[in-house]
């Protein structure tokens, strides 16, 4: 099964249409080098499903400030955005200590997995 590439998309001359929101944008701004926030707006313009503005603002939250986390964050907003809004968003139905321990979770599999890729492409 081929993982979701926004980055092709963008290659490939597509857009998804409406820009990020302001609030967005400053979030993006606070959050990623001044080098990596215009890809990150980029991604995040990809996204045009439910819940666009609580989506990219969870993406972005998640993200912690890194490009290869919000592309692979950004594909499981893409099959299931409730997953990311409730990752990305404080917590109503575990402790916030639980919450967070998810979300570090989720992050270290998310940068092992993304240095098995990087590693698996000579073969």
């Amino acid at each position: 099964m081929a993982l979701f590439d926004p980055l092709a998309v963008l290659r490939d001359g597509q857009d998804g249409g409406m820009e990020v929101s302001s609030a967005t944008r400053q979030l993006c701004e606070a959050t990623f080098s001044r080098d990596e926030t215009a890809s990150a707006l980029a991604l995040l313009d990809l996204y045009a499903g439910v819940d666009r503005e609580r989506v990219h603002q969870a993406l972005v939250r998640l993200s912690g400030g890194r490009v290869d986390r919000l592309r692979s964050w950004l594909a499981e907003a893409e099959r299931r955005p409730e997953t990311v809004l409730w990752f990305g968003e404080p917590p109503s139905d575990v402790s916030p200590e639980t919450h967070a321990f998810g979300v570090e979770f989720m992050n270290g599999f998310i940068d092992k997995h993304l240095g098995m890729r990087v590693e698996s492409r000579g073969e």
